[in-house]
């Protein structure tokens, strides 16, 4: 009786100590992140843990991994560690993905080129190129892990757009006369370039499709911005009228219909005024003033009268 007493008394101590160690805060002066590495063993986990003083102890924090079966359930990536976390708020982080997200933004507007120097400055020895960049990407703000390489976030910058756009184009007007997502990319680019103002995309949009429809020459400027440049630099400087023949598929004064890809990545907000325009009569516009607002015309002699209105607005 009295030896069952005293091994009951025993292993009541024991697991009060293990507890205590268990739950023992860290003695870090500041709170910390680390990058734990696809691949990396226990050992060199709980090492990397040690020396930047989030764990005291090596041996209690592989006891608590191995009494939990969480020795391949530990994810890798970048983790935040705070003052005073124990050992089981380690481990917990650390099984439960709780990551550091990095962030990558594609500015509305911006253009392949843009995209793959952000991917080189994330990645220096990624080999990704123009070619392997699709049109359909939407701009926004993506995450990613410290670990990803290029080819990784790229990878779910396409996937993401592609959950996007599919929801974009689901939801459409089905009267508009765009036939497939690589379209709607297309037109929702050139009003990207037209305006910033959300306001002002769906009148744009409206007017595109209106002249579609006529089988008009869509006239945008940004097409031949693009013809010129490519998106490889800026054009910094005006169009002059030559420009406006310039020979390329992209240009929309001298082709009809759409050009064969988007013209640079358009965000939600032009893809949105593309799938769902604004109905009106109007087949012309042109540029109010610097806030992106625009004159809109039903004819080209209201058109014109809009051109020298614009023009003194601008003075």
């Amino acid at each position: 009786m009295k030896k069952n007493l005293f091994l009951l008394l025993f292993l009541v101590i024991t697991l009060n100590f293990a507890k205590h160690l268990f739950q023992s805060p860290n003695k870090l002066s500041e709170s910390t992140s680390i990058v734990i590495k696809p691949g990396m063993r226990l050992s060199e986990i709980s090492d990397l843990l040690y020396d930047k003083k989030i764990i005291e102890n090596k041996f209690i924090f592989k006891i608590w991994i191995k009494l939990n079966s969480l020795e391949r359930k530990l994810k890798f990536g970048e983790f935040f560690f705070e003052r005073k976390d124990s050992v089981i708020q380690v481990a917990n982080k650390l099984y439960l993905g709780e990551f550091i997200y990095r962030k990558i933004t594609i500015i509305e507007g911006s253009f392949k080129y843009d995209l793959i120097s952000k991917l080189n400055f994330i990645d220096p020895d990624t080999k990704i190129t123009i070619e392997d960049i699709p049109d359909e990407i939407v701009a926004n703000t993506y995450n990613y892990h410290t670990t990803d390489d290029a080819e990784r976030i790229l990878e779910n910058i396409i996937k993401l757009s592609n959950g996007y756009s599919a929801k974009i184009w689901d939801n459409r007007e089905r009267t508009i006369p765009i036939k497939n997502i690589s379209e709607m990319f297309t037109l929702a680019s050139i009003v990207e370039k037209e305006t910033a103002l959300k306001k002002e995309k769906p009148k744009i949009a409206g007017v595109f499709y209106n002249r579609l429809k006529k089988k008009m020459r869509l006239q945008s400027d940004p097409t031949v911005e693009f013809s010129i440049t490519r998106g490889k630099k800026k054009l910094n400087r005006k169009l002059y009228k030559k420009d406006l023949k310039f020979k390329s598929e992209y240009n929309t004064y001298v082709n009809h219909g759409l050009p064969p890809s988007a013209i640079c990545f358009p965000g939600l907000e032009s893809l949105r005024a593309v799938s769902r325009p604004y109905h009106s009569n109007f087949f012309y516009f042109v540029s109010k003033n610097l806030r992106g607002e625009h004159f809109f015309s039903t004819n080209y002699k209201e058109h014109l009268e809009n051109i020298k209105a614009a023009k003194n607005a601008k003075k």
